[in-house]
């Protein structure tokens, strides 16, 4: 039953003023005697006074010893700082800072440093522009402003090769020293920027203009703080509402390669019966991520569309533990330093919590868990690392209603382990190893009966891979690099499988093979992987910079055996503005482990090739000119000459079982191509509103015979707005609004048909798929919200959010059901949308 859309209202009162929002509670300035100093300041500001303090002037300790008698809130605040010998200064447009009481100048220190590696910038220039006053920084990027009048003023940074950055300071708040972090301008001689299409999420220093930070990509709409469905909103990524898969330029969810700390992951999902709807590694437990949409490196090899490189979370020093519970999950972290800093160790556990969460993937309960732990030591000899990952799965379903039935029983579990070594980063040769083993399991049975038809299935699989990787970096000098490296793995898949369907519905599809209803497949699949690349950049001059790579793999499974050379270059058009090209060539293996049993196939495919064009251009504005703080435009175009067939649902989006489905066709492309134009837009207004917006015009296509039919996620138009805003009290808000064309669907047509050798029986209707994907579902769109508010305190910080996913209820078409029903002769489609309205909360406690 769908929720109404005024539910969300009678959600969300109750939690916000659970949660400290006070709906129309009477004056802050009445009852402050027995709070904290800081607590009755944040009260005041509730009452319109704009109060800037830190924790070092108004310490945990100090409190409101007895109750204000003031008139107005301006004199309240002065009289609730008298008694701890503080006053409240003015600091320009309205501002309040609170300061010990007698200060009359202050002063200002800090640090200058390089937003890449975090050394200090010698030489770079501080002027405070409202009294015309600068200084520059010494050899480690220390500053000092001394004598200066209160008031809050802006701080300019400038050095060579950065961008200038501005800060609103008022230095009177405390001693602590600032520290401001300088980009480099749209660098052509970093590894980065050379390339075109990369996006960096959830890293604290922007790498480049499009990095979104922690705050940013925790703050967006998502369900169970799952980072995976958060990518769903850049551009040239899509996904369905229940899935956490993405899908790069319309292609498979499997030629994206996911890698955590190194270590390809072959499993990544929870929840795989119901379209992998959670990943296997919470948000939590990540320090950087890095998504690549093309033009990848000669490094990466064997997937075709993207890469989503995971970095976990480095311990900080001390002991720190996380405890977080949502509708999705709940989860424990903890992690420490060891040997006097030189060893750094964490761990954490997740188990499912998934009873609120029946609205967005069904009425069953699944039950799943994941465990990561890590070791890392510092010695002489470089960096040893120990990581482990492991995740589990199972769910089982029984149905009985009059004469129809269902049973399933689903399990999986998937295991990882990798020791790594990397040499000293100081060397100026670096080499990085990693041997690695993984063992995933998955089994699936299911029997029953229903208006389409009876079945049985049976699918267990095993799945063991052994790897080893070394990759080798020289710094010839500093305009100049040199990368190669090798890979080899060995993967061993079981498959016992069989299927028996008994059809009550049968669907013809003119452009497909007719389906097979009945197989068996018993048999142990072995393969090995051998990849050798190299690559080598150089600068010439400071405005040109080019890398040409290649690398040779070879795969026994299929045979294959294949050359991708790949270059890229970046030329600067000015400071703050860089042109980006690339073209490469790529294979895509299909693995021992992705033979279509379900399908009824028994041999693998020969790789896939494809070949990627890709121009971007991209400006910098670093005062924010009108707001906009940067602009990006990227044209890129793939093409695959000799797609695999793959197998696809032409009408349900999900299914248990999709193999089992009436609408299960398979589509043999002669070629595909993926072409568009993106435009990513960044922008913040003072430090309270910040905001992107995002412009697709793609067309992704198949080949089939001589038409050119639109791939299953082809969306001509695509956009996504995001607004983050802060709120007064702590509170953080965010927005997101997404728009795309209707996915296409392919239309279904009816007969009633004569048995030749028996003409004198009734006439029996059958369906028929009509052209292939040639027509369109509505157009999509639906506005999500997060709201977030975190308390710190000195026994830890605690963080309280409330996501509401298509806050305006949009009903969404997912596709269709098809029912026939044969005693009156009449077949129908009837509609299913994505889940509506889902409102959904969490907390989490660090300390």
């Amino acid at each position: 039953m769908r929720q109404p859309a005024g539910s969300i209202a009678a959600f969300l009162v109750p939690l916000l003023a659970a949660a400290g929002v006070a709906l129309g509670a009477e004056s802050p300035s009445a009852g402050l005697a027995g709070r904290s100093l800081a607590e009755a300041l944040q009260l005041l500001r509730d009452e319109g006074l704009a109060i800037v303090f830190t924790d070092e002037v108004v310490r945990p300790e100090m409190t409101v010893r007895q109750e204000p008698t003031a008139p107005t809130p301006r004199a309240v605040l002065d009289e609730i700082l008298a008694a701890h010998g503080l006053a409240a200064r003015d600091g320009g447009d309205g501002i309040l800072v609170v300061v010990a009481a007698g200060v009359t100048s202050w002063t200002l220190r800090g640090r200058v440093l390089d937003g890449r590696d975090g050394t200090g910038l010698a030489g770079a220039e501080l002027r405070i522009l409202e009294l015309a006053r600068w200084v520059t920084t010494d050899g480690e990027g220390m500053f000092l402003f001394e004598d200066l009048p209160p008031g809050t003023y802006t701080l300019a940074a400038e050095a060579s090769a950065h961008l200038e950055k501005r800060l609103r300071i008022s230095p009177g708040l405390d001693e602590r020293p600032v520290e401001l972090r300088l980009e480099a301008g749209p660098t052509i001689t970093d590894e980065i920027a050379v390339r075109p299409s990369r996006l960096a999420l959830l890293e604290d220093s922007a790498e480049s203009s499009f990095t979104l930070d922690r705050e940013e990509i925790e703050s967006l709409p998502h369900l169970g703080g799952d980072l995976f469905r958060a990518t769903s909103l850049l551009p040239g990524v899509a996904s369905n509402d229940v899935s956490a898969e993405l899908s790069v330029h319309a292609g498979r969810a499997d030629e994206v390669r996911i890698l955590l700390d190194g270590q390809e992951l072959y499993s990544a999902f929870h929840l795989q019966d119901y379209d992998n709807a959670l990943s296997i590694v919470p948000a939590t437990n990540l320090a950087a991520a890095t998504l690549t949409t093309g033009a990848l490196p000669a490094s990466q090899g064997d997937r075709m569309s993207g890469v989503l490189d995971l970095r976990t979370v480095e311990p900080p020093d001390g002991r720190r533990t996380v405890l977080g519970l949502s509708v999705v999950d709940a989860l424990v972290s903890t992690s420490g330093r060891f040997a006097e800093d030189r060893g750094s160790w964490m761990a954490s556990a997740r188990r499912g919590s998934l009873d609120l969460a029946g609205k967005a993937i069904g009425d069953e309960r699944p039950r799943l868990w994941d465990v990561f732990t890590k070791a890392q030591r510092s010695t002489r000899f470089g960096l040893w690392g120990l990581r482990a990952l492991a995740a589990a799965d199972s769910l089982e379903v029984d149905r009985t209603e009059d004469d129809t039935f269902e049973h399933l029983e689903t399990s999986y579990r998937s295991t990882y382990g990798w020791l790594s070594h990397a040499t000293s980063a100081a060397a100026p040769w670096q080499v990085e190893t990693q041997a690695s083993w993984a063992g995933i399991r998955g089994d699936r049975d299911s029997t029953g009966s229903e208006e389409k038809g009876s079945w049985r299935l049976h699918d267990d699989r095993e799945l063991t891979v052994l790897g080893l990787f070394q990759g080798w970096r020289f710094e010839a000098r500093e305009r100049h690099l040199a990368q190669w490296g090798w890979e080899v793995r060995r993967y061993e898949a079981f498959f016992d499988y069989s299927k028996s369907i008994d059809p009550d519905i049968v669907i013809l599809a003119p452009f497909s093979p007719p389906r097979v209803f009945a197989n068996d497949f018993r048999d142990t699949l072995v393969g090995r992987h051998l990849g050798i690349w190299a690559s080598d950049r150089i600068a010439l001059g400071d405005r040109l910079t080019l890398e040409l790579g290649a690398r040779w793999d070879r795969h026994s499974a299929t045979g294959d055996t294949l050359w991708s050379p790949r270059a890229s270059a970046a030329r600067r058009l000015g400071e703050s503005t860089v042109l980006r090209a690339a073209w490469g060539r790529f294979f895509q293996s299909q693995r021992p482990y992705e033979l279509q049993v379900a399908d009824a196939e028994t041999s693998l495919h020969r790789a896939e090739r494809s070949e990627h064009w890709v121009l971007g251009w991209e400006r910098l504005f670093p005062e924010a000119r009108w707001g906009v703080e940067a602009v990006r435009l990227e044209l890129y175009r793939r093409r695959i000459d000799d797609p695999r067939p793959r197998y696809e649902s032409l009408l349900e989006p999900l299914n248990f079982f999709p193999e089992i489905e009436p609408d299960r066709v398979r589509v043999a492309p002669r070629s595909s191509t993926a072409e568009g134009l993106e435009l990513l837009v960044r922008g913040r207004e003072r430090s309270r509103l910040r905001w992107w917006l995002a412009y697709a015009r793609a067309r992704s296509q198949d080949r089939l015979g001589a038409r050119e039919v639109p791939r299953e996620l082809d969306q001509p138009h695509t956009l996504t707005v995001d607004v983050g805003y802060r709120l007064p009290a702590g509170w953080l808000l965010n927005l997101a609004w997404r728009y795309h064309t209707g996915w296409p669907t392919t239309p279904v047509v009816t007969q009633l048909v004569v048995d030749p050798e028996e003409p004198d029986e009734e006439p029996e209707l059958i369906a028929v798929f009509g052209p292939l994907r040639s027509r369109r579902l509505p157009a999509y769109h639906r506005l999500d919200l997060r709201t977030s508010r975190t308390w710190n305190r000195p026994s830890g910080r605690l963080t309280f959010f409330v996501d509401v996913q298509n806050l305006y209820d949009r009903s969404n078409r997912a596709g269709f059901d098809f029912v026939i029903d044969e005693d009156d002769g009449t077949a129908t489609l009837d509609p299913e949308d994505w889940p509506g309205i889902f409102p959904s909360l969490g907390v989490q406690w660090t300390f």
